[in-house]
């Protein structure tokens, strides 16, 4: 047998095994195409606010049952939001306590158009919330049902999505150090965790420790901050002098970047970017010593940039540099998804401006930019998910967008893709079908295993 046929039957192996959880023999893989990984996340947020009546068990196990049942794979289940945890644990505030003085002194209230209204929304929702955690703790039956269905499940944790008015971090209101800070050392973007900071990341290496122990079979890092929402007209990469960050620069280069007139902006983003891989070592290390995943979200290009108000505005008031690249060599990331929280399908938005590393060929768009930038780097080492972005409710424009991402998954050959959320699935009777025919696209437009 030839060396060049061993080497695909091998690599049909680990693709076989990457897509079905299942080792198979060499004959299977000679026939055997690639099915892309249809993942489903779930934001008990939405699941517990938007229903008529406070979640049950009973509902979480025939939303899992269904999402099933339509091609879903993979449970991604969003564990935070707002600065709230949303399921028993001492490390957020309860639920139900809306900070209703906040929402009408804070200046950031102003894009809020009806305030007033807002809070007599939300107060009730927090209520509810609370009711439904006495009941059963969401996360945890989540992981459980999915479990029983075959499927895995992965825990979300947002890592930069702890403020919004009414909403609180309680380790942000004990730690209001540990924010991305202007070079005053005053000026903080509310609600924008800064992991130079120990204690930063011993916080969140907490609430993985607490998701895992419910029996997540990994743990998922988002950029996902709605607080990028809010008012904030500082100038671009306002943000990012954190002491620790000063400090690290100073020790490096022998400058101080808060009095220096210039100084290598490209190093300071690195450098911010090494306190994020700090972050994300540390968390694979728990994660993997207990045989779990780590998952990353990875915005596309040289930086993860914050823009503000507009969300994606050209106003980049905070960033730091991806490394990526060492995330992949040292083990630490089991899978990416790509563009997280972009707008990766708008290539010609202004946003777009902002990250001139970006260069795309003739023709080519941000998808086909990616798999170029990313596939031949990652292969066999860290799979690639793509972020599907935000759906609508309507069932035939979400038939169509959900084509959209069927095509774009399998024409890039990405190793699938987490299609944002569940709730649009269940806000109109017909659109959990639309679901599973997306899940038979991808089946049937799997890709051959290649050699490269």
């Amino acid at each position: 047998m030839s060396r060049q046929r061993i080497i695909f039957m091998k690599l049909g192996m680990v693709w076989l095994t990457m897509a079905t959880g299942v080792i198979a023999g060499p004959a299977q893989n000679a026939k055997t195409k690639v099915v892309p990984e249809l993942i489903v996340d779930v934001d008990i947020n939405d699941e517990v606010w938007m229903r008529k009546h406070a979640m049950t068990e009973g509902d979480v196990s025939r939303l899992v049952a269904q999402l099933k049942r339509n091609g879903c794979q993979t449970l991604l289940v969003r564990c935070g939001c707002l600065g709230h945890l949303p399921y028993r644990t001492k490390l957020s505030y309860p639920v139900n306590a809306f900070d209703v003085d906040d929402v009408r002194a804070n200046p950031a209230s102003a894009l809020i158009r009806d305030v007033e209204a807002y809070i007599a929304k939300r107060g009730p929702w927090q209520a509810r919330y609370a009711e439904v955690i006495r009941t059963f703790n969401p996360p945890e039956v989540f992981i459980r049902e999915a479990h029983k269905q075959g499927m895995k499940a992965i825990a979300w944790i947002d890592i930069f999505d702890d403020y919004y008015p009414g909403y609180q971090s309680k380790f942000l209101e004990k730690n209001p150090h540990c924010q991305w800070v202007g070079r005053d050392g005053k000026t903080f973007f509310k609600g924008l965790t800064d992991y130079a900071w120990p204690e930063a990341r011993a916080f969140r290496l907490e609430q993985a420790r607490e998701l895992l122990n419910f029996g997540a079979d990994g743990i998922h890092c988002c950029t996902s901050a709605h607080c990028r929402h809010l008012p904030n007209t500082h100038e671009k990469d306002f943000y990012g002098y954190s002491q620790p960050v000063v400090d690290a620069f100073h020790a490096k280069y022998g400058v101080d970047i808060r009095t220096a007139k210039t100084f290598d902006k490209a190093a300071w983003h690195d450098l911010k970017g090494d306190m994020m891989v700090k972050l994300y070592r540390e968390l694979a290390k728990l994660c993997h010593g207990r045989g779990k995943e780590l998952w990353i979200g990875l915005q596309l290009g040289r930086h993860t940039q914050f823009t503000v108000y507009p969300h994606f505005s050209t106003n980049v008031v905070a960033r730091f540099s991806n490394h990526w690249k060492q995330l992949v060599d040292e083990g630490v990331a089991d899978a990416f998804v790509l563009g997280d929280f972009e707008i990766v399908a708008s290539p010609n938005h202004d946003y777009w401006k902002m990250k001139k590393d970006i260069q795309r060929r003739a023709g080519e768009d941000l998808f086909g930019w990616a798999a170029r930038e990313y596939q031949a780097y990652c292969k066999g080492k860290t799979r690639l998910y793509l972020f599907s972005e935000w759906m609508p409710h309507d069932p035939p424009a979400l038939a169509k967008r959900l084509r959209f991402w069927s095509d774009v998954v399998r024409t890039n050959r990405f190793d699938g893709i987490d299609v944002h959320e569940a709730w649009n699935f269940e806000s109109h009777p017909d659109n959990m079908a639309e679901l599973g025919r997306m899940g038979e696209r991808l089946r049937a437009g799997g890709l051959e295993p290649t050699v490269r």
